[in-house]
This record gives C-alpha cells, sequence and structure tokens, in this order.
C-alpha cells in the first residue's frame, strides 16, 4: 500500500497586529520620571528662546545629536516640553511654523542625520483639561525613533552619537565597530524599572520600616535573537536589610548574591531567549525605607546601578535615582523622621 505523506504544519506563527498605544497627558503622567537609554526628557527652552519664544538658531544641530545618539542606540523616545524631573514644563507653541509645529519636525527630522531616516514618529499631546500643565496653544511633542538598519548615522557635525548611561555622547571608534556589528549581536538594555505592588510595613526595632519591591523590564532592540541575557543590579547597603536579601533570592529567577564593601549586588539570569523586540521582567528586588536610611534618599543618594549581559555583545550599563519614584515618597511619609 503506498504511503500517504501529509502536509508538514508551517511553524511559524501568524503575526498579531497590536494598535500601538496613543500618547496622552496620563501616558506622559505616568513615565518613569529620570532619563534611560531610551529616554530623553527636553525642556521647552531647548527648542525656543524663553524671552523672545524664537526658536533657537543652534536648535536643528542641537537635535540632530540627539537623534543620531538614539537611531545608533537601537530607538527610544525624545520629549519636547518636559523637564529634566520628567514634568511638562507647560509645553511648546504649536503653530512654531506657519504648517504646524508637528510638520515642521517631520520635515525636518528625515534629513537631520547621515544616511537619512527610514521611519520616525511625532506625537503631539495637547491639553486635554483645564488642569492641565499643557498651556493652551501648546503641546508636548514625542519623538519616537526607530531601530535603524541603516546605523551608524552621523550627525550635522559629522559626528556620530550614542545614548550611554542615559546620556548622548560622540562615539568612539569601538562603537561605530560594534554598531557595524548589530546584524549579529542583540542589542538588549533596560527599558524600566518600577516599584510593583503595595509597601510592606514590618517590625523592626529601631522604628517604622517599610520594604518595597522594584521591578526590572528588560527588551531586545536588536535583530538577532539574544539566547543568553543577564541582569545585575548593585544597590548600596544602607537600603538592603536582611529581610530584603532573603525575599530577593527566594523569588525565582535569582541566581546569586554578592556582597562588598557599601554594597550588594543581584544577578538574574533570563531561562528563556529574548526575542527581537520582545520585552520581560528580568529581575524583582526588595528594599528597605526606615529612619535609619531616610536621610540618604532624602538627599537622592539611592542609586541603583543596572549591567545588561546579552550573549556577546557589550554590556550595556544605566543608573536610576530612587529617590525619584512617587512611591518612595510614600513610604518616607510613613516611616519615622531620619535618626
Amino acid at each position: 500500500m503506498a504511503s500517504r505523506r501529509l502536509p508538514i504544519p508551517d511553524p511559524t506563527p501568524t503575526p498579531i497586529e497590536v494598535e500601538p498605544e496613543p500618547w496622552t497627558e496620563a501616558r506622559l503622567a505616568g513615565l518613569v520620571p529620570y532619563e534611560l537609554e531610551a529616554q530623553e526628557f527636553k525642556g521647552s527652552g531647548f527648542v525656543v528662546v524663553p524671552a523672545t519664544g524664537k526658536i533657537r538658531a543652534d536648535f536643528v544641530d542641537h537635535l540632530s545629536k540627539q537623534v543620531s545618539a538614539f537611531v545608533n542606540a537601537g530607538g527610544g523616545c525624545l520629549f519636547l516640553g518636559v523637564d529634566d524631573q520628567g514634568q511638562v514644563d507647560g509645553g511648546l507653541p504649536i503653530a512654531l511654523r506657519a504648517n504646524g509645529t508637528r510638520e515642521w519636525f517631520e520635515d525636518i527630522i528625515t534629513g537631520i542625520v547621515d544616511p537619512p531616516l527610514r521611519s520616525f514618529d511625532v506625537h503631539e499631546v495637547r491639553r486635554e483639561s483645564d488642569q492641565s500643565p499643557i498651556e493652551p496653544g501648546k503641546a508636548v511633542y514625542v519623538i519616537e525613533l526607530p531601530d535603524s538598519e541603516d546605523a551608524p548615522h552621523q550627525s550635522r557635525d559629522r559626528r556620530y552619537y550614542l545614548r550611554i548611561a542615559g546620556k548622548s555622547r560622540p562615539m568612539s571608534h569601538r562603537h561605530v565597530l560594534d554598531i557595524l556589528q548589530r546584524r549579529r549581536d542583540p542589542q538588549v538594555s533596560v527599558f524600566g524599572v518600577d516599584p510593583y505592588g503595595r509597601p510592606d510595613e514590618i517590625p523592626d526595632p529601631r522604628g517604622d520600616a517599610v520594604l518595597l519591591r522594584l521591578r526590572a523590564r528588560v527588551g531586545n532592540r536588536g535583530r538577532s535573537l539574544a539566547q543568553h541575557v543577564g541582569l545585575e543590579l548593585t544597590l548600596p547597603r544602607f537600603a538592603v536589610n536582611s529581610e530584603c536579601r532573603r525575599r530577593t533570592l527566594e523569588l525565582e529567577g535569582a541566581a546569586s548574591l554578592q556582597q562588598s564593601p557599601g554594597e550588594v549586588t543581584y544577578f538574574f539570569y533570563s531561562q528563556t531567549p529574548l526575542f527581537p523586540d520582545q520585552e520581560q521582567v528580568l529581575a524583582t528586588v526588595w528594599i528597605a525605607i526606615h529612619g535609619h536610611n531616610r536621610s540618604h534618599y532624602e538627599a537622592g543618594r539611592v542609586q541603583l546601578r543596572l549591567r545588561v549581559y546579552a550573549d556577546h555583545a557589550p554590556p550595556r550599563e544605566s543608573e536610576v535615582n530612587l529617590a525619584a519614584y512617587s512611591a518612595i515618597q510614600r513610604c518616607l511619609r510613613q516611616v519615622g523622621p531620619s535618626k
């Protein structure tokens, strides 16, 4: 009897079209209030002279550097009309040019770097209520800059820029070579660090103490699969007590703990590969807030350092000031005065 060959099903999943989330005032208010590799705030003074309201003569040159840095580093969002603390500063006039500010940005950004950009988006967030921090006749502009297959892109000053530790900096020769190898190596970085869940009050002989969870998300903006992904988080010792260490190490995925003078470092390893354009929560850590360390938070001295490892790609580093979180400010009000 002749055998009958069955058709082999296509293992490739059918892509699901996801409608992108629109930029609104509520979404702006939900931004983490600090700058990351994929997020940069620029106040209105970056674009216009406050005294005259006229466009700065050097604005396009400075914008070119920011665009070069983002598209060379895997993409991100540039917010115009938002100050360094993530607060809307009133916004930019919606008619800086006769055809409109948004249309003007769309016209100039295409050719602001060399080679020209193939894709980007400019979003205009206008005033939505009487209580809005955006002034009438003004808007906040969100420039979304995706990863570019044509990187590296050169700025108007004939230099290449890159996002390094949340800042746009000139690229070294090694960085240029790294970007040219982007097709081979994944581009995994921290997409955000956010408080998670409610604070947990615990008994402490030194007085009131609150524990808070933080979750770190990583994402792959490159075009290559990341087979092995690790995340290293370093906190000051005064922010991590024994209960924090116990709870963190009990969580799934915490691989190791290393303590050194003044610091505690956790290492998390992803149990699954990270596909291009995929995000995942890779690490959850607990921190402590009490009367004996309150002064450190109030002085802005609680820095969380992050380092991401992905296959053969160079490690990517960033830093977060935990005192900027509103959740931490609420915890500070729960505990007693500094001791």
